[in-house]
């Protein structure tokens, strides 16, 4: 009787310890879990950080280029595109690197340039955005290592009343989308989900005509 009591008790034990053994595996399985899914929710998150960053910088680039080509122009006469009296900056649109025709450009960034440090690229076929850890730079074709991230601007102009030609309404949207373990490579973000992608858009006149 006595070793029958034993043995029933040494069966007892071996089942508590298998289920104590049972319990802490599903406990540290929940913990590494939960632990590997705020890593990367922290990441996703500093990705969209860094992403609306950098789009909001590309719009800004645009009002940028508009305030300095006003800057660089004067006032003049123009009442053939506008109301009979009114002065406006005439070529506040720009020409070369600095031009806000319609159309679709990367941002560059000049770190030695002091008076006018944003440029616009026209038909360029990488819009990658290269990382400098020096500086903290991301730039088109700049000093680093491409990053994950690329940004694409792209302007339109509204010439209806009481806009014109001469004098359009622009609509700058600013795009930046980045790849990672849920978003693939690709150089048209258009195919990409929300989550891979910021878009900010900015409407700009030559508003002190309005």
């Amino acid at each position: 009787m006595k070793i029958a009591a034993d043995n029933k008790q040494l069966g007892q034990s071996l089942i508590e310890t298998l289920v104590a053994i049972f319990v802490l595996i599903t406990g540290i399985v929940a913990a590494l879990g939960l632990g590997i899914y705020s890593f990367q929710t922290s990441g996703r998150a500093s990705e969209q950080i860094i992403a609306t960053s950098l789009a909001r910088q590309g719009v800004e680039a645009v009002k940028n280029i508009r305030d300095s080509n006003w800057k660089g122009g004067v006032l003049a006469d123009c009442s053939a595109t506008m109301t009979a009296g009114q002065f406006c900056y005439s070529t506040w649109l720009g020409t070369g690197t600095k031009s806000l025709a319609a159309g679709t450009y990367a941002v560059k960034f000049d770190t030695v340039s002091q008076v006018q440090p944003w440029s616009l690229l026209a038909a360029t076929t990488s819009f990658v955005l290269n990382y400098n850890p020096a500086t903290g730079i991301y730039d088109v074709g700049g000093v680093g290592n491409p990053s994950i991230y690329s940004r694409k601007v792209v302007i339109a102009q509204n010439t209806a009343a009481p806009f014109s030609v001469a004098n359009p309404q622009l609509i700058v949207d600013s795009t930046v989308w980045y790849h990672d373990r849920k978003c693939p490579v690709t150089t048209d973000p258009s195919t990409l989900p929300a989550s891979c992608k910021v878009t900010l858009e900015l409407h700009l006149t030559n508003w002190r005509n309005y």
